[in-house]
Protein backbone atom coordinates (compact mmCIF):
# COMPACT_ATOMS: atom_id res chain seq x y z
CA UNK A 1 0.00 0.00 0.00
CA UNK A 2 1.22 3.50 -0.88
CA UNK A 3 0.00 6.64 0.90
CA UNK A 4 0.65 10.27 0.01
CA UNK A 5 0.37 12.80 2.85
CA UNK A 6 -0.36 16.40 1.83
CA UNK A 7 0.15 19.35 4.15
CA UNK A 8 0.90 23.06 4.00
CA UNK A 9 4.05 22.98 6.17
CA UNK A 10 6.08 20.13 7.62
CA UNK A 11 6.98 22.20 10.71
CA UNK A 12 3.45 22.80 11.97
CA UNK A 13 2.19 20.79 14.97
CA UNK A 14 -0.69 19.23 13.05
CA UNK A 15 1.77 17.53 10.69
CA UNK A 16 4.23 16.58 13.42
CA UNK A 17 1.61 15.01 15.68
CA UNK A 18 -1.04 13.77 13.23
CA UNK A 19 1.26 12.46 10.47
CA UNK A 20 5.00 12.47 11.08
CA UNK A 21 5.08 10.52 14.31
CA UNK A 22 2.92 7.75 12.74
CA UNK A 23 5.21 7.18 9.76
CA UNK A 24 7.71 4.76 11.38
CA UNK A 25 4.87 2.49 12.53
CA UNK A 26 3.16 2.55 9.14
CA UNK A 27 6.42 1.83 7.30
CA UNK A 28 7.21 -1.01 9.69
CA UNK A 29 3.90 -2.57 8.64
CA UNK A 30 4.65 -2.44 4.95
CA UNK A 31 3.14 0.92 4.04
CA UNK A 32 5.07 3.14 1.63
CA UNK A 33 4.62 6.72 2.88
CA UNK A 34 5.56 9.94 1.10
CA UNK A 35 4.85 13.47 2.28
CA UNK A 36 4.38 16.59 0.17
CA UNK A 37 3.75 20.26 0.85
CA UNK A 38 1.08 21.88 -1.29
CA UNK A 39 2.72 24.12 -3.90
CA UNK A 40 1.57 27.74 -4.04
CA UNK A 41 1.83 27.82 -7.84
CA UNK A 42 -1.33 26.53 -9.53
CA UNK A 43 0.43 24.56 -12.28
CA UNK A 44 2.73 22.77 -9.81
CA UNK A 45 -0.19 22.03 -7.49
CA UNK A 46 -2.28 20.48 -10.26
CA UNK A 47 0.69 18.48 -11.48
CA UNK A 48 1.10 17.11 -7.96
CA UNK A 49 -2.63 16.28 -7.71
CA UNK A 50 -2.74 14.46 -11.03
CA UNK A 51 0.38 12.49 -10.10
CA UNK A 52 -1.35 11.04 -7.03
CA UNK A 53 -2.95 8.25 -9.05
CA UNK A 54 -0.01 6.00 -8.21
CA UNK A 55 -0.97 6.06 -4.52
CA UNK A 56 -3.64 3.90 -2.92
CA UNK A 57 -4.62 6.63 -0.43
CA UNK A 58 -4.19 10.41 -0.34
CA UNK A 59 -4.27 11.99 3.12
CA UNK A 60 -4.94 15.75 3.05
CA UNK A 61 -4.53 17.88 6.15
CA UNK A 62 -7.29 20.46 6.76
CA UNK A 63 -6.76 22.57 3.65
CA UNK A 64 -10.05 23.84 2.23
CA UNK A 65 -9.54 23.90 -1.52
CA UNK A 66 -11.37 25.96 -4.13
CA UNK A 67 -13.66 24.10 -6.53
CA UNK A 68 -11.14 23.78 -9.35
CA UNK A 69 -8.47 22.39 -7.01
CA UNK A 70 -11.02 20.00 -5.56
CA UNK A 71 -11.91 18.60 -8.97
CA UNK A 72 -8.27 18.06 -9.94
CA UNK A 73 -7.43 16.49 -6.57
CA UNK A 74 -10.39 14.15 -6.71
CA UNK A 75 -9.43 13.14 -10.25
CA UNK A 76 -5.98 12.17 -9.02
CA UNK A 77 -6.83 10.62 -5.64
CA UNK A 78 -8.07 7.03 -5.78
CA UNK A 79 -9.09 7.23 -2.11
CA UNK A 80 -9.10 10.49 -0.17
CA UNK A 81 -8.81 10.93 3.60
CA UNK A 82 -9.46 14.44 4.92
CA UNK A 83 -7.86 15.25 8.28
CA UNK A 84 -9.03 18.25 10.30
CA UNK A 85 -7.85 19.39 13.74
CA UNK A 86 -9.01 23.03 13.81
CA UNK A 87 -12.33 24.84 13.49
CA UNK A 88 -11.50 25.83 9.92
CA UNK A 89 -15.14 26.66 9.16
CA UNK A 90 -14.76 29.68 11.49
CA UNK A 91 -12.83 32.89 11.03
CA UNK A 92 -11.01 33.80 14.23
CA UNK A 93 -11.72 37.49 14.92
CA UNK A 94 -11.52 38.70 18.48
CA UNK A 95 -13.38 36.92 21.26
CA UNK A 96 -16.32 35.80 19.11
CA UNK A 97 -15.34 33.91 15.96
CA UNK A 98 -17.78 34.01 13.08
CA UNK A 99 -18.73 31.21 10.75
CA UNK A 100 -17.35 32.22 7.38
CA UNK A 101 -19.84 31.40 4.63
CA UNK A 102 -17.03 30.74 2.16
CA UNK A 103 -15.05 28.60 4.62
CA UNK A 104 -18.12 26.61 5.59
CA UNK A 105 -18.99 26.00 1.94
CA UNK A 106 -15.47 24.79 1.17
CA UNK A 107 -15.36 22.67 4.32
CA UNK A 108 -18.67 21.04 3.37
CA UNK A 109 -17.39 20.32 -0.13
CA UNK A 110 -14.13 18.83 1.19
CA UNK A 111 -15.98 16.57 3.60
CA UNK A 112 -18.50 15.39 1.01
CA UNK A 113 -15.85 14.52 -1.57
CA UNK A 114 -13.70 12.51 0.85
CA UNK A 115 -13.83 8.77 1.38
CA UNK A 116 -13.08 9.24 5.09
CA UNK A 117 -12.84 12.22 7.43
CA UNK A 118 -10.67 12.12 10.56
CA UNK A 119 -11.69 14.82 13.04
CA UNK A 120 -9.44 15.71 15.95
CA UNK A 121 -12.24 16.01 18.50
CA UNK A 122 -15.98 15.54 18.98
CA UNK A 123 -16.81 19.16 18.11
CA UNK A 124 -15.14 18.85 14.71
CA UNK A 125 -16.59 15.39 14.18
CA UNK A 126 -20.12 16.71 14.73
CA UNK A 127 -19.50 19.41 12.14
CA UNK A 128 -18.27 16.86 9.63
CA UNK A 129 -21.17 14.52 10.41
CA UNK A 130 -23.55 17.21 9.13
CA UNK A 131 -22.28 16.42 5.63
CA UNK A 132 -21.11 12.80 5.62
CA UNK A 133 -21.57 9.45 7.32
CA UNK A 134 -17.86 8.72 6.88
CA UNK A 135 -16.52 10.91 9.71
CA UNK A 136 -14.70 9.51 12.75
CA UNK A 137 -13.10 11.12 15.76
CA UNK A 138 -9.34 10.57 15.74
CA UNK A 139 -7.67 12.55 18.55
CA UNK A 140 -4.29 14.19 18.41
CA UNK A 141 -1.98 11.96 20.42
CA UNK A 142 1.49 11.96 21.94
CA UNK A 143 4.43 9.59 21.67
CA UNK A 144 4.59 8.66 25.36
CA UNK A 145 7.85 6.78 24.82
CA UNK A 146 9.46 10.07 23.78
CA UNK A 147 7.54 12.55 25.93
CA UNK A 148 8.33 11.15 29.36
CA UNK A 149 8.88 12.73 32.77
CA UNK A 150 12.46 13.74 33.36
CA UNK A 151 14.39 13.77 36.64
CA UNK A 152 12.43 16.06 38.94
CA UNK A 153 15.13 18.35 40.27
CA UNK A 154 14.37 20.40 43.36
CA UNK A 155 14.61 24.05 42.54
CA UNK A 156 13.36 27.34 43.87
CA UNK A 157 11.37 29.18 42.85
CA UNK A 158 8.94 26.82 41.11
CA UNK A 159 8.46 27.22 37.36
CA UNK A 160 5.01 27.78 35.88
CA UNK A 161 5.32 27.22 32.16
CA UNK A 162 3.45 27.97 28.97
CA UNK A 163 4.34 26.87 25.45
CA UNK A 164 2.81 28.55 22.42
CA UNK A 165 3.42 30.63 19.32
CA UNK A 166 2.71 34.02 17.78
CA UNK A 167 -0.82 32.88 16.99
CA UNK A 168 -1.61 31.92 20.58
CA UNK A 169 0.41 34.41 22.65
CA UNK A 170 -2.71 36.47 23.31
CA UNK A 171 -4.26 33.48 25.11
CA UNK A 172 -1.52 33.66 27.74
CA UNK A 173 -2.21 37.35 28.28
CA UNK A 174 -5.70 36.53 29.57
CA UNK A 175 -4.29 34.84 32.69
CA UNK A 176 -1.42 37.27 33.39
CA UNK A 177 -3.47 39.38 35.86
CA UNK A 178 -4.23 36.26 37.93
CA UNK A 179 -0.57 35.23 37.84
CA UNK A 180 0.51 38.72 38.85
CA UNK A 181 -1.75 38.58 41.92
CA UNK A 182 -0.39 35.15 42.85
CA UNK A 183 3.18 36.41 42.49
CA UNK A 184 2.52 38.83 45.34
CA UNK A 185 2.07 35.84 47.69
CA UNK A 186 4.16 33.01 46.20
CA UNK A 187 7.64 32.97 44.68
CA UNK A 188 7.60 31.43 41.19
CA UNK A 189 8.90 32.08 37.70
CA UNK A 190 6.68 32.19 34.62
CA UNK A 191 8.62 30.60 31.78
CA UNK A 192 7.29 31.40 28.30
CA UNK A 193 8.21 29.30 25.26
CA UNK A 194 7.22 30.92 21.98
CA UNK A 195 8.60 32.09 18.66
CA UNK A 196 8.04 35.73 19.60
CA UNK A 197 7.22 37.99 22.56
CA UNK A 198 4.65 39.86 20.51
CA UNK A 199 1.14 39.75 21.95
CA UNK A 200 2.23 38.87 25.51
CA UNK A 201 1.18 41.82 27.67
CA UNK A 202 3.63 41.75 30.56
CA UNK A 203 3.99 45.52 30.99
CA UNK A 204 1.13 45.80 33.47
CA UNK A 205 2.49 42.98 35.67
CA UNK A 206 4.30 44.43 38.68
CA UNK A 207 5.07 41.39 40.81
CA UNK A 208 5.28 38.65 38.19
CA UNK A 209 8.75 37.38 37.30
CA UNK A 210 8.77 36.12 33.71
CA UNK A 211 11.39 34.56 31.45
CA UNK A 212 11.16 34.16 27.69
CA UNK A 213 12.80 31.37 25.71
CA UNK A 214 12.56 30.98 21.96
CA UNK A 215 10.74 27.75 21.11
CA UNK A 216 13.09 25.19 19.58
CA UNK A 217 11.93 21.76 18.48
CA UNK A 218 15.28 20.26 19.52
CA UNK A 219 14.87 21.66 23.04
CA UNK A 220 11.10 21.17 23.40
CA UNK A 221 11.24 18.04 25.54
CA UNK A 222 13.92 19.43 27.84
CA UNK A 223 11.98 22.69 28.25
CA UNK A 224 8.65 20.98 29.00
CA UNK A 225 10.25 18.72 31.61
CA UNK A 226 11.58 21.80 33.40
CA UNK A 227 8.04 23.02 34.15
CA UNK A 228 6.54 22.36 37.60
CA UNK A 229 3.07 23.47 36.42
CA UNK A 230 1.83 23.88 32.84
CA UNK A 231 -0.81 26.36 31.67
CA UNK A 232 -3.28 26.15 28.79
CA UNK A 233 -5.60 29.18 28.73
CA UNK A 234 -8.17 29.42 25.92
CA UNK A 235 -11.09 31.75 25.15
CA UNK A 236 -14.58 30.33 25.60
CA UNK A 237 -15.67 30.30 21.98
CA UNK A 238 -16.20 28.04 18.97
CA UNK A 239 -12.67 28.50 17.62
CA UNK A 240 -11.25 27.17 20.89
CA UNK A 241 -13.68 24.24 20.78
CA UNK A 242 -11.91 23.12 17.62
CA UNK A 243 -8.58 22.84 19.47
CA UNK A 244 -7.40 19.32 20.30
CA UNK A 245 -5.68 20.00 23.65
CA UNK A 246 -2.21 19.04 22.41
CA UNK A 247 -0.51 21.43 24.81
CA UNK A 248 -2.22 19.81 27.80
CA UNK A 249 -1.40 16.30 26.54
CA UNK A 250 2.29 17.20 26.20
CA UNK A 251 2.40 18.57 29.74
CA UNK A 252 0.61 15.48 31.06
CA UNK A 253 2.84 13.03 29.20
CA UNK A 254 5.90 14.76 30.67
CA UNK A 255 4.52 14.48 34.20
CA UNK A 256 3.70 18.17 34.50
CA UNK A 257 0.38 18.97 36.24
CA UNK A 258 -1.73 21.16 33.96
CA UNK A 259 -4.17 23.97 34.66
CA UNK A 260 -6.40 24.60 31.66
CA UNK A 261 -9.38 26.69 30.65
CA UNK A 262 -12.61 24.79 31.09
CA UNK A 263 -13.31 24.91 27.37
CA UNK A 264 -13.69 22.35 24.62
CA UNK A 265 -11.80 19.08 24.26
CA UNK A 266 -9.69 19.36 27.41
CA UNK A 267 -12.84 19.09 29.54
CA UNK A 268 -13.27 15.54 28.20
CA UNK A 269 -9.64 14.70 28.98
CA UNK A 270 -9.00 16.20 32.41
CA UNK A 271 -10.95 15.22 35.50
CA UNK A 272 -10.73 18.34 37.66
CA UNK A 273 -8.60 17.70 40.73
CA UNK A 274 -7.55 14.20 39.61
CA UNK A 275 -5.67 14.43 36.31
CA UNK A 276 -5.30 18.21 36.21
CA UNK A 277 -7.27 21.34 36.97
CA UNK A 278 -9.90 23.25 34.98
CA UNK A 279 -10.49 26.97 35.46
CA UNK A 280 -13.37 29.12 34.22
CA UNK A 281 -12.61 32.48 35.87
CA UNK A 282 -9.71 34.56 37.19
CA UNK A 283 -10.64 33.45 40.69
CA UNK A 284 -10.44 29.77 39.70
CA UNK A 285 -7.12 30.27 37.93
CA UNK A 286 -5.68 31.79 41.12
CA UNK A 287 -7.18 29.13 43.39
CA UNK A 288 -6.09 26.12 41.38
CA UNK A 289 -2.58 27.31 40.60
CA UNK A 290 -2.21 28.23 44.27
CA UNK A 291 -3.16 24.67 45.31
CA UNK A 292 -0.39 23.28 43.15
CA UNK A 293 2.17 25.87 44.21
CA UNK A 294 1.58 25.14 47.87
CA UNK A 295 1.42 21.31 47.80
CA UNK A 296 4.24 19.20 46.36
CA UNK A 297 2.39 15.96 47.08
CA UNK A 298 -0.61 17.18 45.10
CA UNK A 299 1.63 18.07 42.17
CA UNK A 300 3.07 14.56 42.21
CA UNK A 301 -0.38 12.93 42.52
CA UNK A 302 -1.80 14.92 39.59
CA UNK A 303 1.30 14.29 37.47
CA UNK A 304 1.18 10.51 37.96
CA UNK A 305 -2.54 10.31 37.21
CA UNK A 306 -2.21 12.53 34.16
CA UNK A 307 0.68 10.54 32.72
CA UNK A 308 -1.21 7.26 33.19
CA UNK A 309 -4.26 8.69 31.41
CA UNK A 310 -2.29 9.85 28.38
CA UNK A 311 -0.46 6.52 28.10
CA UNK A 312 -3.73 4.56 28.18
CA UNK A 313 -5.96 6.76 26.00
CA UNK A 314 -3.98 9.40 24.06
CA UNK A 315 -0.72 7.70 23.14
CA UNK A 316 0.85 6.97 19.78
CA UNK A 317 1.13 3.31 20.77
CA UNK A 318 -2.64 3.13 21.22
CA UNK A 319 -3.67 4.97 18.07
CA UNK A 320 -1.05 3.98 15.47
CA UNK A 321 -2.65 0.52 15.03
CA UNK A 322 -6.02 2.19 14.69
CA UNK A 323 -4.78 4.46 11.89
CA UNK A 324 -3.33 1.45 10.10
CA UNK A 325 -6.71 -0.33 10.37
CA UNK A 326 -8.45 2.72 8.89
CA UNK A 327 -6.16 2.72 5.86
CA UNK A 328 -6.42 -1.04 5.36
CA UNK A 329 -10.20 -0.98 5.63
CA UNK A 330 -10.40 1.88 3.15
CA UNK A 331 -8.39 -0.19 0.68
CA UNK A 332 -10.65 -3.20 1.10
CA UNK A 333 -8.40 -5.50 3.09
CA UNK A 334 -10.48 -8.26 4.62
CA UNK A 335 -8.17 -9.07 7.55
CA UNK A 336 -8.88 -5.77 9.37
CA UNK A 337 -9.76 -6.31 13.03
Amino acid sequence: MKIAFLTTRFEKPSFRFRVQQFLPYLRAHGITCESFTLPAALARRWRLFLGLKRYDVVFLQKKTLHWCDRRILRAGARRLVYDVDDAIMYRECGSRPRVSVARRRRFRAMVRMSDAVLAGNDFLCRWAANYTTRAACFPTVVDTELYTPGPRARHEPLVIGWSGSSGTNHYLSTVLPALDRLAQRYPFTLRILSDTREGIELDACRALRAEFSAWDSAMELRDLRAFDIGLMPLPDNEWACGKCALKALLYMACGVPAVCSSVGTVTTIITDGETGFLAASDEEWCLKIERLLSDAMLRQHIAENARALVVSRYSLATHAPRLLRIFRSLCGYTDVQ
